[in-house]
C-alpha cells in the first residue's frame, strides 16, 4: 500500500509522544478484523519512542490479547477508564461504583429480568438474558440466578444490553452524581449503556498517564468512534474519529479518518505522528 503525502498545512506541527486508540470499530473494524496496516503503523510509531495506549471499554484480558497482536509495549485503559495500567502489569488506578448504587441496579435487573452485566475484579456476573456476542464477554464470566445476591463487592462497571435495559438504566441513573453513564448507539438506535465511577473516563486516565510521563495534552493523538471517546478526543492535542463513528465522536474530532475497515488508525498515525 502506498501512503499519500499530505500537503504541509494538513500535517500536525507538534511532536506526538503518545497515541491512544480505542479498539472496537476504531483499531479493529466492525467484522472483528485488525488490519495489518494498523499493526505496522503502531509498530513504526513505537519504534520512534511514541507510547501506545489502548483505551477501551473492554476488560484487561481481551485488551491484552489485542496488545499481543500489536507486538509492542502498551499501556492499558480498560473499562473506559475504570482501570488503568501504565504498562501491562503495573496498575495505577481502579475506580469502582458505590455498592449501594450497584445493588439498586441489581434489584432493577432482577425485577425486570434485564440483561445486565456486573464486572467485579474482572469477572462478569450476568443473568440468563445476556448475549455473549461482545469480546469482553468471552472469558471469566459467571451466570447467577440473582444479581442482587451475587453483587457483594463494588463493581468496576455495570453494562445494560439492548434498548430496553439501556433505557431503564439511563432513566434510573440519569441524575445520579455517583456514576458516569456511557451510551452506545448505531444508526440512531441505542443498543447498550455502561455505568461507571464518575472519574472513570478515558480522558482522566490519559491525563494521569501523561502526568506520570511528563507529556502535555498537545503531544497526544487520540482515536475513537463512540460517545465514551468524546472527552478523550477533545482533551488530546489531536482527536481523530473514523468515518462511520457515532455523531458525538465525529463532532468532537479534529479530523475524520477513513473507516476502521480501511485502516483509519494507520492513516491518522502516518499523518500526525510519523510525517510530522
Amino acid at each position: 500500500m502506498k501512503w499519500i503525502l499530505y500537503p504541509p498545512h494538513f500535517i500536525w506541527s507538534a511532536m506526538i509522544r503518545v497515541i491512544a486508540t480505542d479498539i472496537d470499530h476504531t483499531l479493529i473494524d466492525e467484522r472483528g478484523v485488525l488490519p495489518l496496516i494498523n499493526v505496522e503503523a503502531i509498530q513504526a510509531a513505537a519504534a520512534r519512542g511514541i507510547r501506545i495506549v489502548l483505551a477501551t471499554a473492554r476488560r484487561r484480558q481481551p485488551t491484552l490479547e489485542v496488545a499481543q497482536r500489536l507486538g509492542v509495549p502498551v499501556s492499558l485503559v480498560c473499562h473506559n477508564g475504570g482501570r488503568v495500567w501504565d504498562d501491562q502489569d503495573h496498575e495505577i488506578l481502579h475506580h469502582t461504583i458505590d455498592l449501594s448504587t450497584a445493588r439498586r441496579m441489581a434489584v432493577l435487573a432482577d425485577q425486570h429480568n434485564l440483561p445486565f452485566i456486573f464486572t467485579i475484579d474482572e469477572i462478569n456476573l450476568y443473568n440468563a438474558r445476556v448475549s455473549h456476542g461482545t469480546p469482553s464477554m468471552v472469558l471469566d464470566q459467571t451466570a447467577v440466578p440473582s444479581l442482587l445476591t451475587a453483587v457483594a463487592l463494588p463493581p468496576t462497571r455495570i453494562v445494560a444490553q439492548g434498548l430496553e435495559a439501556a433505557t431503564l438504566m439511563i432513566e434510573a441513573l440519569g441524575r445520579d452524581q455517583n456514576v458516569h453513564l456511557f451510551q452506545y448507539s448505531r444508526d440512531g438506535e441505542l443498543y447498550s449503556a455502561i455505568a461507571a465511577h464518575p472519574q472513570a473516563t478515558k480522558e482522566n486516565a490519559l491525563a494521569e498517564l501523561c502526568r506520570r510521563w511528563g507529556c502535555a495534552p498537545g503531544e497526544v493523538l487520540a482515536l475513537g468512534d463512540a460517545e465514551a471517546d468524546v472527552g478523550m478526543l477533545r482533551w488530546a492535542g489531536v482527536g481523530v474519529a473514523p468515518k462511520g463513528s457515532m455523531p458525538q465522536a465525529l463532532a468532537a474530532a479534529n479530523w475524520i479518518s477513513p473507516s476502521a475497515r480501511l485502516g483509519g488508525v494507520a492513516v491518522a498515525i502516518h499523518r500526525y505522528a510519523l510525517l510530522g
